[in-house]
C-alpha cells in the first residue's frame, strides 16, 4: 500500500454518507453509501484526511441538525485510522471546510471508488 502522510503511514479507513430530506426525497433511496479508503487513490485518501482535519470533524461540537423545510440532512461518518465519528449536518452548511468535506464525501460515494488507484 502506498503511503499518504508525511510520516510514511498509509491513510486507512472509510467514508459513509446518508442523505435525507430534500424537495424530492425518496426514503427508499436514502440508504447509506460507503467508500473504503482501499478503493481510492492515494491523493483522494489524503484529501479526505486533510479535509477532516480542516473541518475539525473529529473535534467539533455537534451542530443543530434541524433542517429547513425541503432541505437535506447529511449524515457523514468517517473512520480514519483509529478515529471514528458520525455527525449530521443540515443545509445550508455554513462552515466552508465542512461543506467541502461533505461535498467530497458525496462525490466519492457516488463514484463508489470508480476512479480507484490504477
Amino acid at each position: 500500500m502506498t503511503t499518504d502522510k508525511a510520516d510514511g503511514e498509509p491513510v486507512t479507513g472509510e467514508a459513509r454518507l446518508r442523505i435525507e430530506g430534500g424537495l424530492a426525497h425518496f426514503p427508499g433511496l436514502a440508504k447509506e453509501q460507503t467508500v473504503c479508503f482501499g478503493d481510492l487513490a492515494s491523493p483522494q485518501r489524503a484529501e479526505l484526511a486533510d479535509l477532516a482535519d480542516e473541518a475539525g470533524f473529529f473535534d467539533c461540537a455537534p451542530a443543530e441538525t434541524r433542517a429547513r423545510p425541503d432541505a437535506r440532512t447529511y449524515t457523514v461518518g468517517l473512520t480514519i485510522g483509529e478515529r471514528s465519528r458520525e455527525i449530521c449536518v443540515a443545509e445550508p452548511i455554513t462552515d466552508p471546510a465542512m461543506a467541502k468535506l461533505v461535498s467530497v464525501v458525496r462525490r466519492l460515494s457516488k463514484q463508489g471508488g470508480d476512479d480507484r488507484k490504477q
